[in-house]
């Protein structure tokens, strides 16, 4: 972890000792003062998201506080974390979307930029980015090599967040087609591509399941497919899975996984099945053929799996 993390850390938690309202640990028991999400660039800029529950605060209660938090980053003793945004999310839940609860900009540049693969990408508060960006690296280094991809095939992305995946393999497809629930990140995923002169990439919103089982019938049947799928710890949706299973163009799938043996080993018995009509899988059973363990998390018992499956 980053230094500059910790840093923020230790001056958010001065922060909430000195503020007269309560820290917000259990949503039952009241409070108000939530986690604080941070993200760093290699070149030093660094985006603070600051989590708040209102309880039953009224927008003009919260109006002096929001003041106070940026004061404090600003002028008072947070000055030292040299913050390049500071964001202010209001939610009642674990977790919520910008469309939920917009991310509110309360001082500085609304995206910080990172580079990878000689690639230049923006980053949203609300989008989805590999914290490790020197792990990333060699992830995404390790998905080109075992994707086989030629200038003929078209690249069905599927959880593309800001596209990094896409954009780093997408001199040598075709075309790549992007998929990702989060709509600040399929914005930042065209803007990405566009930055970096990229053309042959189209990035979709909306939720996987809906636009894949829509998306594939419609694709050339000739070209050839291949999918890369980096859904989060809850595996991919079954209508995912089914939508793969049941086109005979998909003869590559590349899996990463951060938890490969939790919901995700369903995925893998789903993709690799016989045939099973009442649950209409069609299409061939895909076969397991390579992994290879990326070491994203260091000092953690946790690692990205990155899984072939052929067909």
């Amino acid at each position: 972890m980053p230094a500059k993390h910790k840093d923020v850390a230790r001056f958010y938690e001065e922060f909430i000792r000195q503020s007269p309202l309560e820290p917000c640990i259990m949503f039952h028991e009241g409070g108000h003062w939530r986690e604080i999400t941070v993200r760093t660039n290699l070149v030093g800029s660094t985006m603070a998201i600051v989590y708040f529950h209102p309880q039953n605060l009224t927008q003009e209660e919260i109006q002096p506080h929001k003041e106070t938090l940026v004061e404090f980053f600003t002028h008072g003793p947070g000055t030292a974390c040299q913050l390049t945004s500071l964001y202010f999310q209001e939610s009642s839940m674990t977790r919520c979307t910008n469309e939920q609860s917009p991310y509110q900009l309360l001082y500085g540049e609304p995206y910080i930029f990172e580079e990878l693969l000689g690639l230049r990408f923006r980053i949203s508060a609300d989008a989805f980015f590999q914290v490790n960006t020197s792990g990333a690296e060699v992830l995404y280094r390790t998905v080109g090599e075992v994707s086989k991809a030629d200038r003929s095939s078209i690249l069905i992305d599927v959880c593309c967040g800001t596209g990094a995946i896409g954009l780093s393999l997408s001199k040598g497809v075709e075309q790549v087609i992007g998929i990702e629930l989060i709509e600040q990140a399929v914005q930042d995923a065209a803007h990405n591509a566009s930055l970096n002169g990229i053309s042959n990439c189209d990035f979709r919103s909306g939720k996987a399941e809906v636009v894949l089982p829509q998306l594939l019938p419609s694709l050339d049947s000739a070209a050839p497919l291949f999918a890369t799928v980096n859904p989060s710890r809850a595996g991919l949706h079954y209508r995912v899975i089914r939508a793969i299973r049941n086109c005979a163009s998909i003869h590559r799938l590349i899996y990463i996984s951060c938890k490969p043996d939790g919901e995700a080993m369903r995925n893998f018995t789903e993709l690799c099945c016989p045939p099973d009509r009442q649950k209409k899988l069609l299409g061939d059973p895909f076969v397991p053929t390579v992994a290879i363990p990326v070491d994203m998390f260091p000092h953690t018992a946790h690692c990205e799996l990155v899984l072939v499956f052929e067909r």
